[in-house]
């Protein structure tokens, strides 16, 4: 479901905006092995832990957001679930109540299916879309519940796995891409503004078997020599 012709049945006017982003990605990633993103391994997994925010307080009717962009050759998505709902909350209540209040609905919530690649955003999966008549400024976004329900914990809303396929390197983005008029995907503000999220851009390498032996091999060199150096 496109963002923007949900917001058309609406009745929502879509204007042109430059202003400043509305919406925050961020993604922590961890590898198996503990390989860095400059180093991952053929076989390794990535897991990508998303949230959003929005730091600027600005009201927001509207999301549509994915990963996208990377080169199927180097990594493969496996898996991806989203949260269902809580996007940009006003208030939550943890203990005895357990409850946010005053988010948005996410109709791309649970899990996740890789989408058809498209011309501008290449290969993606949707995390996120949410659209509602009332504002939604996410007061209380850093209370919001993860994928493991717990308000406060800071778990991720929105988790996806891939796995290194090759050698090579690729980019992916998580975030909007309103240029892209087949997904859709974009922020949704005041009067209607169309506008990008501070998206969260992810550079992943998978070396050589033989550059990473290298480089280690290099390094070892390095403390050795300074090792023969304090001695003389």
């Amino acid at each position: 479901m496109k963002i923007r012709a949900v917001l058309l049945a609406s009745a929502l006017l879509l204007v042109a905006s430059a202003a400043q982003a509305l919406v925050t990605f961020t993604v922590q990633t961890s590898v198996t092995g503990g390989h860095p993103l400059s180093a991952v391994q053929v076989g390794d997994t990535i897991t990508l832990d998303i949230r959003i925010s929005n730091p600027g307080g600005g009201n927001v009717f509207g999301i549509g957001a994915a990963a996208f962009g990377w080169d199927n050759a180097v990594i493969n998505y496996t898996s991806g679930n989203a949260v269902a709902a809580n996007i940009l909350p006003s208030q939550c209540f943890g203990d005895p109540v357990n409850v946010c209040i005053g988010g948005m609905t996410n109709s791309a919530g649970g899990a996740r299916p890789e989408g058809t690649p498209t011309a501008l955003s290449g290969r993606n999966v949707q995390i996120v879309n949410a659209v509602d008549v009332a504002a939604h400024v996410g007061e209380a976004s850093d209370q919001a519940p993860g994928l493991d329900g717990i308000i406060g914990g800071g778990d991720a809303q929105f988790r996806l796995v891939f796995t290194a396929a090759a050698e090579g390197t690729t980019t992916l983005e998580v975030g909007t891409k309103s240029t892209d008029p087949v997904l859709g995907n974009a922020v949704i503000g005041d009067g209607g503004s169309v506008s990008e999220a501070s998206n969260a851009l992810l550079n992943i390498t998978v070396p050589e078997p033989g550059a990473v032996a290298a480089g280690l091999a290099a390094i070892g060199s390095v403390i050795g020599v300074a090792g023969v150096r304090r001695r003389i």
